[in-house]
């Protein structure tokens, strides 16, 4: 069933509730969005893209991974990657903080944390640990 045929099945409906006629419009077509404008996504029909850049490429792969950054007062933030701008400014979302490198500790939780890129010393992709051979044994 096309959606013209259920807003035409629709205002039949309503008329006979209504007694009264009603005119159907098809929606508008949707307004083409200007070429400067685009939004990276990491979908598989723009991850290949000849026109991109190898580096975009790059960023659009890393987007919804899980980013590790050091900030320069030492503190530790691991989130997801959402997206990131000129500047370097990172969007990371369910973001974690951590006060001193290493484990034991207790992290705070933050949500959704703008990193400028002035303040970003490292950046490390978290890869998922392989699985083992042995559970196949």
């Amino acid at each position: 069933m096309t959606a013209d045929h259920s807003l035409r099945r629709i205002a039949a409906l309503l008329q006979t509730v209504t007694g009264s006629q009603m005119q159907v419009k098809a929606p508008p077509p949707p307004t083409p969005i200007s070429e400067p404008f685009r939004i990276t996504t990491n979908a598989p029909h723009q991850i290949n893209d000849e026109t991109l850049s190898p580096g975009r490429r790059r960023l659009q792969k890393w987007l919804g991974r899980v980013l590790r950054i050091k900030i320069s007062d030492g503190r530790i933030l691991v989130g997801f990657f959402n997206c990131t701008d000129r500047d370097a400014n990172i969007v990371l979302s369910m973001c974690a903080e951590y006060l001193v490198e290493g484990e034991g500790q207790e992290p705070r939780l933050l949500g959704n944390v703008m990193v400028p890129g002035k303040h970003i010393v490292s950046l490390n992709i978290d890869e998922p640990k392989p699985a083992s051979s042995s559970l196949f044994l």
